[in-house]
C-alpha cells in the first residue's frame, strides 16, 4: 500500500513580521470597502439653483448682480411681496352710501326744527322755570314762566299763536284782571278770547319769535311792579295784546297784575 499524505496539513511556520504586514494588508482593505459604502449611502448634491419662476433662461434672478446665478444649493432671493392695502374704516364705507346720507341729513334737519319750535313755542303748560302759586289776590292755579317781566308777556303772545288757552289764562293774576282783557277784545270768557285773538294770527311763528321790546322793557326791573305797552313793541303777524302791568310774586316771578286795552295801537 501507497502512504497517503495526511488531510489537515500543520500550518507551515508564519514569520511574525509577514503576518503583521498580512493584518495590515486586510486592514485596509476593510477601510477601502468601508469608503465605497459610504460613498454609495450618501445623499445625491444639490442641483443647481433654479432661477426665479416665470424668467426666461440665462436671466439673471432677483436680487442678484447681473449675469450672475444662484449658488448650487441655495434657492434664488425674491422681493417681498407688496403690503396689502388698508382696510376703509366702517364710517366711510356707511358715509358712501346715499341712504345713510339721506337719513343723517332728515335726522339733522329734525333735530334742527325742533330746537327751532321749542325756542319759539316751548314753555307754557310745563315749561322749564314756570311754576304755579297762589296769588296776592287769591286766585289759585296762576302759571308763572320766568322771573323776567318781558317773558310773561312773551308767553301770552305764544298762547295765544298756539292756542294755549289754559297757559294764557293762568298768566292773569285774578278773575279781574282777567276779566278786563276778555272784554278789551269782546271775548265769551277767556278761553273764547284766546280762541278769537288766534284767529286773527296770520303767522304763528313770526307772531312770537319777531316780537321786539323797547329799550325800557329790557331793563332790570327796580321795585315789584314792572309796565311793558304792546303800543312799544313791534309786533309782526297778528293783534297787539295791549297794555300790561307785572308784579313779581311767589319765588320772584312774575304775573299779570293789571291790564289796559290799547284800541289805538299803530
Amino acid at each position: 500500500m501507497t502512504d497517503e499524505p495526511p488531510r489537515n496539513p500543520p500550518p507551515p511556520d508564519i514569520d511574525p513580521e509577514q503576518l503583521r504586514q498580512f493584518q495590515e494588508f486586510q486592514r485596509f482593505q476593510e477601510f477601502q470597502r468601508f469608503q465605497q459604502a459610504q460613498a454609495t449611502n450618501a445623499p445625491p448634491s444639490l442641483p443647481a439653483g433654479p432661477t426665479a419662476p416665470g424668467l426666461p433662461p440665462g436671466a439673471t434672478p432677483p436680487g442678484l448682480p447681473p449675469g450672475a446665478t444662484s449658488p448650487p444649493g441655495i434657492p434664488p432671493t425674491y422681493p417681498p411681496p407688496p403690503p396689502a392695502p388698508p382696510r376703509t374704516p366702517l364710517w366711510k364705507i356707511l358715509l358712501r352710501s346715499k341712504l345713510i346720507r339721506r337719513l343723517v341729513y332728515l335726522v339733522v334737519v329734525l333735530l334742527v326744527l325742533t330746537y327751532l319750535y321749542e325756542i319759539n313755542f316751548g314753555g307754557g303748560d310745563d315749561g322749564s322755570g314756570a311754576g304755579t302759586a297762589t296769588s296776592r289776590g287769591g286766585a289759585t292755579g296762576n302759571h308763572f314762566v320766568s322771573k323776567i317781566p318781558r317773558e310773561t308777556v312773551t308767553a301770552l303772545y305764544d298762547s295765544v299763536a298756539n292756542k294755549r288757552e289754559n297757559n294764557g289764562c293762568g298768566l292773569f293774576e285774578n278773575d279781574l284782571v282777567r276779566q278786563k282783557f276778555i272784554d278789551a277784545f269782546g271775548g265769551a270768557d277767556c278761553p273764547a278770547t284766546m280762541r278769537l285773538l288766534n284767529s286773527r294770527v296770520t303767522d304763528g311763528m313770526g307772531y312770537v319769535s319777531k316780537l321786539l321790546y323797547p329799550p325800557d322793557a329790557l331793563k332790570e326791573p327796580v321795585g315789584d311792579t314792572f309796565v311793558i305797552s304792546s303800543c312799544a313793541m313791534t309786533v309782526t303777524g297778528g293783534p297787539k295784546l295791549g297794555r300790561f302791568t307785572l308784579s313779581k310774586v311767589g319765588d320772584g316771578v312774575w304775573i299779570i297784575s293789571d291790564y289796559a286795552a290799547e284800541p289805538s295801537c299803530p
